[in-house]
């Protein structure tokens, strides 16, 4: 028996450990007796108004960083995950895309569109949210309230 895991990267700016940390998530959880396929998808969402081969180089920098940490991760494990970077023009648009799996772990961000494909997608959704400070406050630069003059 086969057990599917398809572990998709929402966000290209989350941390490689965190991605590394999904990965091993999703092994844990696979049932010990079943032969475990893991492929990690790294989407490069590129606009409309981009040809689907244009990356920019920023982005490219970040996924290739995403797929070394993910690579380096997957040596562990036998049978290896596939690390794979694909283009595509929206995260729910690649999810609709998407073979069923029988589990799928979202790394980073999902919103409601990205929750909804999902469930399309595997039975068993995980969402392994990214750790940013959400409070808006940028490292190096006082809070507001103390930047105003008196």
């Amino acid at each position: 028996m086969r057990h599917h895991t398809l572990i998709v990267c929402t966000d290209p700016r989350i941390e490689p450990e965190l991605l590394a940390g999904a990965l091993d998530e999703a092994l844990a959880r696979a049932p010990r007796d079943a032969v475990r396929v893991v492929r990690v998808l790294l989407p490069a969402v590129l606009p409309p108004t981009l040809p689907i081969s244009a990356w920019p180089p920023r982005l490219v920098e970040r996924l290739e960083r995403l797929r070394a940490a993910a690579d380096e991760r997957g040596r562990r494990f036998t049978p290896r995950p596939r690390v794979e970077i694909v283009p595509c023009r929206s995260i729910p648009a690649l999810l609709g895309a998407s073979w069923q799996v029988d589990a799928l772990v979202l790394a980073g961000s999902a919103g409601w569109s990205v929750r909804r494909a999902a469930r399309g997608v595997a039975p068993d959704v995980t969402i392994v949210p990214s750790r940013r400070d959400r409070s808006g406050a940028r490292p190096g630069r006082p809070p507001l309230h103390e930047a105003l003059p008196e």
